[in-house]
């Protein structure tokens, strides 16, 4: 087939989108300007470069890569989060074998480059200072009468850098923003190319081993599978075997399949987390600093993990620190800062482990936190703790990465029914009023459990993410222990009984459709 050497309006498109993102570039913008064209004219603006791209794919009998094409958009879910799978190079797929299939892959390449500089514009925008900036100490200080509203839209911000990078995986600037390093054509985590200049290499079911030693344990896979599959080498914790993934160390007594499927949980789980609550994390200044090209990034050390070979091992080792601890499936130790869980008879649900390690990254992820000594939510605001790592119980797989949240996810049905079939309901000013130990001590616990499941699926989500960022900035607060009965109410500019009334009309609305 003769190809058509003209310009294809996809190109076109992607042309004048880079010369007008050059006009109005984040490095350019003076701060609290707004990008040239908004997220709805952006999407526009793609679809139609992507509609003539199918039709060029049609022509050429190009069918695979049309359908591939088609299927980019994100689906229009309301009520649900999006993370992303970001591979650590862009490489053409296979259904790209002809001359003119690489013609419109590097098109359609071409049109995700130009939507994501603009994605990248606006996230700039998010995080930037647009009236007076509070610092994170004013946010997380107690104060009387109103609130100081928010002005920086971390969360936002996070969003649309990691939609930047689905986009184009090689944006040099979201890359460095979400914490990534250069590696030659690939981007990798800090700890993982420090690990890599080191002449260690990772293959998922050893981790990160030194070379020498990796390709002895690769010849003899077929014999450490075999064994790997019957028994453990040891069931003494401390002579037993570490497993070293990207950010976790795993001291495990269990079969190396079932480490490594651990270690793959854990790490994905980190990169849902940074996507959903990055903003915990990050100060806002720093992330200004960071999609402006001047943050620094800093050391981190490794988290901790437990895998015991057996149930029995795992309530034998920890119902010394937690009496209670046969009734659990997993644990985040904060005092030792290590996640537990155990191999057999099988490995615990997904939700527990990702619950534990949600518990964990907000924990151990800024620097303030980690040098606190008492445990987040200890006066007030704990079931705040729970319902972050309770969201992360929503997770579920999508063909671009994960979905979270929604109301017929994780513990939000459970939480429609208790109040509609059994009518509880603890009001927010009481549950926000109450500390760790009165939060546990509680008789209702299980049922507070599933309404803080739907709390969260709430802030998270409901009135297209309206309380979203108060949310986080409250889990600020809470784990840095400055958090007040009425701290939420403030930031969300709500009070607990008008809260309470919105939280009641969405959790008993029809779930949206798939």
């Amino acid at each position: 087939m003769i190809r058509d050497r003209r310009p294809s309006s996809a190109w076109r498109w992607a042309a004048a989108a880079v010369a007008m993102i050059l006009v109005f570039s984040p490095a350019g913008a003076k701060a609290g300007n707004p990008p040239a064209r908004s997220l709805a004219e952006i999407d526009d603006q793609f679809s139609a470069a992507a509609t003539d791209l199918i039709r060029r794919c049609r022509l050429a009998g190009l069918d695979e890569l049309a359908a591939l094409i088609a299927d980019w958009p994100l689906p229009a879910v309301a009520g649900r989060q999006f993370a992303f799978a970001i591979p650590a190079s862009l490489e053409p797929p296979a259904v790209v074998a002809t001359d003119e299939a690489h013609a419109i892959w590097s098109d359609f390449l071409a049109a995700r480059r130009a939507r994501a500089a603009e994605l990248f514009a606006h996230a700039v925008f998010a995080a930037s200072r647009h009236d007076v900036l509070p610092t994170r100490a004013d946010l997380t200080r107690p104060t009387t009468g109103e609130e100081v509203s928010l002005s920086q839209r971390s969360c936002e911000a996070i969003r649309l850098v990691y939609l930047t990078l689905r986009d184009d995986p090689t944006h040099g600037r979201a890359r460095e923003a979400a914490g990534w390093v250069r590696r030659g054509d690939r981007w990798e985590w800090p700890a993982a190319a420090r690990r890599s200049d080191r002449a260690a290499d990772y293959d998922p079911r050893f981790g990160w081993v030194p070379k020498g030693r990796l390709a002895r344990l690769r010849e003899a896979e077929p014999d450490n599978e075999g064994r790997d599959d019957e028994a453990t080498t040891t069931t003494d914790l401390r002579r037993a075997p570490q497993f070293d993934a990207d950010h976790w160390e795993i001291v495990s007594t269990a079969p190396r399949r079932a480490t490594a499927e651990l270690a793959a949980l854990l790490e994905t789980t980190r990169l849902i987390w940074l996507q959903i609550f990055g903003g915990f994390a990050l100060e806002p200044t720093e992330l200004e600093r960071r999609l402006a090209g001047r943050g620094r990034l800093q050391p981190e050390t490794p988290h901790s993990a437990v895998l015991c070979g057996t149930r029995d091992q795992y309530v034998a080792e920890l119902e010394r620190l937690e009496p209670r601890i046969a009734i659990s499936d997993g644990l985040y130790w904060q005092p030792t800062r290590t996640i537990w869980c155990y191999a057999a008879p099988a490995l615990p649900a997904r939700d527990t482990v990702r619950h534990e390690a949600a518990h964990q990254l907000f924990a151990e992820s800024r620097p303030d936190i980690l040098r606190m000594r008492s445990e987040p939510g200890l006066r007030s605001g704990f079931w705040a703790v729970e319902a972050a790592a309770l969201y992360a119980e929503s997770i579920v797989e999508a063909p671009f990465g994960w979905t979270l949240g929604g109301r017929d996810r994780g513990r939000a049905p459970a939480a429609r029914r208790q109040l509609v079939e059994d009518e509880l309901f603890v009001p927010l000013a009481e549950l926000a009023g109450l500390g760790r130990a009165d939060f546990q001590a509680d008789p209702r616990l299980p049922q507070l459990y599933d309404q803080c499941g739907g709390l969260a699926d709430f802030f998270m989500n409901a009135h297209d993410g309206r309380y979203r960022e108060p949310f986080v900035e409250y889990l600020v607060r809470v784990y840095s222990g400055t958090a007040q009965p009425d701290s939420l109410f403030r930031l969300c500019g709500r009070s607990g009984s008008e809260l309470d009334a919105e939280y009641r009309t969405y959790i008993t609305a029809a779930s949206e459709p798939e």
